[in-house]
């Protein structure tokens, strides 16, 4: 590529590139005028190296060696986000990278994207830094033949052509928030996922938001370089992590977690060493999209609550691939899920209904096999396409699955298994109450039922998916607190920051509906 179009480089302007969530990633900082001596006491071994002939000012780098100088470490190549320097990347992040037995370098180059030789200056660096790691390994006790590409937002944009360039000495790419939207504005003059290649090396694409959040670092953006490593056949190699935003911080927007950004490197050096690290956790939720969004949150709430060693893992999978048969018969998803449950540690395995008993029954038997007191919760959320129903109409339909479908299949699963713990989390009534409310008008600032704000409406899109953060997920995690870990609501001072008390929304519900959460 050697050009790039000015609308796509006018959004980087406006884009926020974020690394949790709040404020810029790393911010604007000067360009250090030439090139300086290590900083004393700083994490830093080395600082404002010149990897490059043309421009100290712009072709520096720091260096953090491995913790184990007895040989030649790995190294991390990271790129940061636009607006920020090679600064930019905290140091708990980098005693991660440390602790997994990497060296880390951190380099610059044209710090805040504006135009289009901007970003062709910056690809022609990320050549010359790694020419000149390789070149200068020795000098560091860096292993020129061990690398992974690294980044931040607009650090993955400019390393993403080297990182793809297939030379032998890169063997693994971990990446932050890669390949913002505006990777995408203009595939005609630069396709990311054109760079993938049968030889693409081992890949994890790690997010901050999740699938449904309204960010320029949404997931969703990189469907077609997923897409490229299935068409190649080599899916196995590419592993994608999001929410860490939601998972990984407490309701003030601070880590929860000590590595931060780079919280799966550890699994990612692993996999680099053909090990499969099986995830943990005593909670297992699986299911679709108005499912796995609220289960993901229980991690913060469980923080916010003072319980740091809480643990859960998480399954999506959209629409009707979310149900429980559709799981079970997916390879992959089976795989994951069933890599929790060899754990003999699930104590709360939560799952979206489906239509088909026999898709709880070879979860159940599965899980008894593995852990014979695991408790478990069919969650049934709101009815979809909500438009298509008056107030009314929706409450009844809910009520007429509720009653005539998922409630016989509870107790065919209580006749089938009497001595399991098997409960419904009918968590689908916050919708109905909500739509009451905004009839009546008790939802200050909802305007409409459907639309592209959360702060005035409650479903965002027609499939009735929910705002996130926004009333109709923010309700339901509180019926979810109450229901799966006994959260008392009246004292618990989280609050989700709307107009109406949800918490108070959702003890109403818990009461009216109690015939129904006491099943």
């Amino acid at each position: 590529m050697t050009t790039f179009i000015k609308y796509l480089l006018l959004s980087f302007t406006t884009l926020v590139l974020t690394a949790c969530g709040g404020g810029g990633d790393g911010g604007e900082q000067s360009t250090p005028p030439n090139i300086q001596p290590p900083v004393a006491e700083s994490i830093w071994d080395y600082t404002e190296v010149a990897y490059g002939t043309d421009d100290p000012s712009r072709q520096w780098l720091n260096i953090k060696l491995a913790t184990d100088q007895s040989k030649p470490a790995p190294v991390y190549l990271f790129a940061h986000a636009n607006g920020g320097t090679a600064y930019s990347i905290d140091d708990s992040e980098l005693n991660a990278i440390a602790a997994a037995g990497f060296a880390t370098i951190s380099w610059d180059s044209i710090q805040k994207l504006e135009t289009a030789d901007d970003f062709d200056i910056a690809v022609s660096d990320a050549q010359i830094m790694f020419d000149w790691v390789r070149a200068n390994a020795a000098t560091y006790n860096i292993d020129p033949n061990q690398i992974v590409i690294g980044g931040r937002s607009r650090g993955t944009m400019v390393s993403w052509q080297l990182a793809h360039s297939g030379h032998e000495a890169i063997k693994g790419i971990y990446m932050f928030n890669a390949l913002p939207w505006a990777a995408w504005e203009n595939p005609e003059l630069w396709n990311p996922a054109d760079d993938v290649t049968a030889n693409s090396p081992i890949t994890y694409l790690v997010y901050g938001p999740d699938y449904d959040d309204e960010d320029g670092h949404n997931p969703t953006f990189v469907a077609p370089v997923v897409a490229a490593y299935d068409y190649l056949d080599i899916a196995d190699r590419l592993t994608m992590y999001v929410d860490l935003w939601a998972t990984y911080r407490d309701a003030n927007g601070n880590w929860t977690n000590d590595a931060q950004t780079m919280h799966y490197f550890g699994e990612f050096v692993a996999a680099l060493n053909g090990d499969r690290v099986a995830p943990t956790g005593s909670n297992l939720f699986m299911g679709h999209s108005f499912f796995a969004p609220i289960a993901r949150e229980m991690t913060a709430h469980m923080a916010y609550l003072g319980q740091s060693d809480y643990e859960q893992h998480v399954e999506m999978s959209g629409g009707e691939t979310g149900t429980p048969l559709a799981l079970w018969n997916d390879e992959e998803h089976r795989a994951n899920i069933q890599a929790v449950l060899d754990t003999g540690e699930v104590e709360l395995f939560a799952m979206a209904v489906g239509r088909e008993i026999e898709g709880y029954t070879l979860w159940i038997d599965y899980a008894l096999s593995k852990n014979a007191n695991t408790k478990f919760v069919l969650g049934f959320s709101w009815v979809d396409y909500p438009a298509s129903y008056t107030t009314t109409e929706y409450e009844a339909t809910f009520l007429e699955y509720l009653t005539d479908g998922i409630i016989p299949q509870l107790e065919t699963l209580r006749s089938q298994y009497p001595s399991a713990d098997i409960s419904i989390m009918p968590y689908g009534f916050s919708a109905v109450e909500l739509r009451y409310m905004f009839d009546a008008g008790s939802l200050p600032g909802i305007t409409e039922l459907t639309g592209d704000n959360a702060a005035t409406s409650i479903f965002k899109d027609a499939k009735g998916h929910g705002h996130k953060p926004g009333l109709l997920l923010d309700l339901s995690e509180f019926i979810w607190l109450n229901v799966l870990f006994g959260v008392d609501l009246a004292t618990y001072d989280y609050s989700a920051g709307h107009s109406v008390d949800l918490k108070e929304v959702a003890q109403r519900i818990l009461e009216q509906q109690a015939v129904y959460f006491s099943n």
